[in-house]
């Protein structure tokens, strides 16, 4: 009952009764398997990946036990597994195990009728054409609000312009209905402000809405319109919040990533991967302090010398190690020139370690996004 397997040129051997374990699959299922068989060399062939072959036999030798091999794409090996029909649910499973989709619970949902009804309208775009359309206008009016607040500062010549002087106690204040940039400013707020209300009281758990990240977004995005009306633009303590404020607005761009999954998938990368990116600022900052330490020194007793502190030399080591080098400042001593190249040459590997990281998390979260869809 011996049986040879010959994927690829790498021969396998096991039994029939091995096989037999799970009789739905390709290799179980005796008349499956025999569309595959080559009697001139009594074997089959499968012209499919080796590494994931073997994982996969092991699979019916252990009665169950799957793993991927690590040189193996996960999406080479799901699909070999769909080809040796496994089973669609040791292919959740293995999803599951590596983390590429979370374990499913069963959505909560608003009790009450017409609450459930405009939750949906907000929260799934697709559970009808009203809702499409609700989406539709979000988007134009974030989008509007965000050219508004670009139009504004290329009319006015000066982005902040209609902030009061702090020195000039007799500056006319923007915020009056005579002025069109601060109608446009109520409108839009007036909205966000509406959708982020309907949406909170229409919410099955207050308390989860309030922690959501998207919501935390849409929050920050609205209240520096609130805050500015309350403070008082003729006090020069307040110039300074108001102006902060103003610059917040930009903020509104990232409630486009309610409405796009692609926009999602980089925010939530940024957050698996915040310890590999600590891990990044720390090696920077290290590397920045000693670079900046052994180039002031090299470079000490040199009149014409960018170098006077090694504070002042910072600015230049953080050029050279993120490669931007805009050149106001250059070291004169070939000692410090050799140590230039060297902090340019060990920037460039310290920037590139986490990229590998960053990048496997994207793939993960990618293709977490793709089996969601």
């Amino acid at each position: 009952d011996r049986i040879v397997i010959n994927v690829s040129g790498m021969i396998f051997e096991t039994r029939g009764e091995t096989l037999a374990r799970f009789p739905n699959s390709l290799l179980g299922n005796p008349c499956k398997r025999n569309s595959f068989y080559v009697p001139e060399l009594n074997e089959y062939f499968f012209n499919r990946n080796r590494a994931a072959f073997e994982a996969i036999l092991y699979y019916y030798q252990s009665a169950g036990r799957l793993r991927r091999p690590a040189e193996v794409p996960m999406r080479v090996f799901k699909q070999e597994i769909e080809f040796f029909e496994l089973g669609d649910e040791i292919i959740h499973a293995m999803l599951i195990k590596e983390g590429y989709i979370e374990m499913e619970a069963e959505p909560k949902m608003p009790e009450n009728l017409l609450q459930r009804q405009i939750w949906e309208l907000f929260e799934h775009p697709d559970s009808s054409s009203f809702a499409t359309g609700l989406v539709v206008f979000s988007i134009f009016m974030i989008v509007s609000a965000v050219v508004t607040s670009i139009a504004e500062s290329s009319v006015r010549g000066e982005f902040l312009e209609d902030l009061p002087d702090a020195s000039n106690q007799t500056t006319k204040s923007p915020r009056n209905l005579e002025n069109p940039w601060f109608v446009l400013e109520v409108v839009f707020n007036s909205w966000f402000t509406l959708e982020y209300l309907i949406r909170f009281f229409t919410a099955p758990s207050k308390y989860g809405f309030l922690l959501g990240l998207l919501n935390i977004v849409d929050l920050v995005a609205i209240l520096p319109f609130y805050v500015t009306l309350l403070l008082d633009s003729s006090q020069s303590n307040s110039v300074t919040v108001l102006r902060v404020l103003r610059v917040v607005r930009v903020f509104r761009m990232f409630k486009l990533s309610r409405y796009s999954r692609s926009l999602q998938v980089i925010g939530y990368c940024v957050l698996e991967s915040i310890r590999e990116l600590g891990l990044l600022v720390l090696c920077l900052f290290l590397t920045v302090v000693v670079s900046s330490s052994l180039l002031y020194y090299a470079e000490f007793g040199e009149k014409t010398t960018f170098f006077t502190s090694v504070p002042e030399t910072f600015w230049f080591s953080l050029q050279t190690i993120t490669t931007i080098g805009y050149g106001d400042m250059i070291p004169l001593t070939p000692l410090g020139k050799l140590l230039s190249a060297a902090c340019a040459i060990f920037g460039a590997i310290t920037l590139a370690l986490p990229v590998l990281t960053f990048v496997s998390n994207f793939n993960k979260l990618y293709y977490k996004n793709i089996e969601d869809d």
